[in-house]
């Protein structure tokens, strides 16, 4: 049912080369953490993406050969804006939705990159 509700809203669901497709995001996993399960395309495990930079990874699951889920918890930044006594103004962290894309880590990119250039 959530497939088809994506594949409505113009998501696709099949990852482009070297990129996961995020499924779904939960919020309500433990404080200051959420769940992200992911789908990809290719002789590719959970831990190959990027998901560092959304904060610190504190487990990975594979599912399926093509399907996963990582908990990550969120970085706390205080970036103030202006400083009023007694407020601090806090910066988010990017918002994560269904659909979105996640690539390799960059230190799996340029391996990538490398190895095209070298066939």
């Amino acid at each position: 049912m959530n497939r088809n509700r994506y594949q409505k809203q113009g998501h696709n669901l099949k990852a482009s080369a070297n990129k996961a497709t995020i499924l779904s995001v939960d919020t309500n996993t433990a404080p200051n953490t959420f769940r992200v399960s992911l789908q990809w395309s290719g002789n590719y495990d959970i831990s190959d993406f990027d998901l560092q930079r959304f904060g610190k990874v504190l487990s990975v699951q594979d599912e399926t050969q093509n399907t996963g889920w990582a908990i990550i918890e969120r970085p706390f930044r205080v970036h103030p804006a202006y400083a009023l006594p007694g407020w601090v103004i806090n910066e988010p962290t990017p918002a994560l939705s269904p659909g979105d894309a996640i690539p390799l880590r960059p230190d799996l990119e340029f391996g990538l990159r490398r190895s095209k250039r070298s066939s």
